[in-house]
């Protein structure tokens, strides 16, 4: 495959999955601030720009936040790069430089999406039918996926675009898992109301809600919570599962290249599968994670040096 065939698939497969994250923590952040008391409202509303690390560009092109600024920001402003409108244009154009490597169904899924998302444009995005567009933008999320996973042969086109759902999803739950962890111990002993619904929050932005009561039960404990999010492999989010997913992949790849791609995978993936949560309490959940996305963007560097010229 050509290096610039694996980047298109690659970086089309992160930014699809970016725009589900991205409509999950938005919609949980509007909620999270109707919840809390004024002062708090826009500590919950900035959630979604730290994740994404553009609070700076965010305050460039508008003069404060609120929910419609940034309903506006994080879905249709075509001047921000990770706004839902521009990662799905992007994706679109990975797409058309790799039609070829496609099905006609898993081309239809973004195409479509797409043209759908040119027309939401002009009409806009208000506060009252937000919650429609994040759902319609998970659905699209999810109807890709499903049209890759189905339709597409199991050749070296499938693997980089799975790899590149993984890798970004390992990136999306360690951001989101340390920001709405600090948040919640925040307030743990003064609000413990309040910090239920941050883990309550931090879970359904991660869609590990249900798995948790299935598992842990209703009480949210810190610990449960990291432990579930990091280690346990069952939950298609977990850090665990996700590095899993990416260590096998990069196995199946064809070729000689990216023995040190799969040597980092392999790394970080033995880790996980025989960590546990005394050791990431003894180290400390936040320094677990600095050092957790420090070496999943040393891996994803190294996939694109080894595999796409880069």
């Amino acid at each position: 495959m050509l290096s610039r065939a694996a980047s298109s698939l690659f970086w089309m497969a992160r930014y699809l999955e970016r725009t589900e994250s991205q409509a999950r923590l938005l919609d949980l952040s509007l909620t999270m601030a109707l919840i809390d008391v004024p002062e708090d409202r826009q500590q919950q509303l900035s959630v979604p720009l730290l994740v994404s690390g553009s609070v700076e560009l965010f305050y460039t092109l508008y003069p404060e936040i609120n929910p419609q600024n940034l309903i506006d920001f994080l879905l249709l402003d075509d001047r921000h790069p990770a706004s839902v409108f521009s990662m799905f244009r992007t994706a679109r154009d990975n797409a058309l430089h790799v039609r070829g490597n496609l099905s006609a169904d898993v081309w239809e899924s973004i195409n479509t999406a797409w043209l759908d998302l040119k027309e939401l444009k002009k009409k806009g995005v208000s506060e009252s039918s937000a919650s429609r567009v994040f759902d319609w933008t998970r659905e699209r999320s999810h109807v890709f996926r499903g049209a890759v996973y189905g339709t597409l042969l199991r050749t070296d086109a499938f693997h980089f675009l799975r790899l590149g759902t993984f890798i970004e999803r390992a990136d999306t739950t360690a951001r989101v898992l340390g920001i709405r962890h600090d948040m919640a111990m925040q307030t743990q002993e003064e609000h413990p109301t309040q910090a239920f619904f941050e883990w309550t929050a931090l879970l359904h932005s991660l869609a590990a809600f249900e798995a948790y009561q299935n598992i842990y039960g209703h009480n949210i404990e810190a610990m449960n919570v990291a432990e579930l999010l990091i280690l346990d492999a069952n939950i298609p989010r977990s850090l665990h599962a996700c590095m899993e997913e990416v260590s096998s992949l990069l196995g199946q790849i064809d070729g000689s290249h990216g023995r040190r791609s799969k040597r980092m995978a392999s790394s970080l993936y033995a880790n996980l599968r025989y960590g546990d949560s005394e050791y990431i309490a003894e180290r400390g959940l936040r320094e677990y994670l600095v050092d957790f996305l420090a070496r999943i963007e040393g891996i994803s560097q190294q996939i694109q040096k080894d595999y796409m010229g880069w």
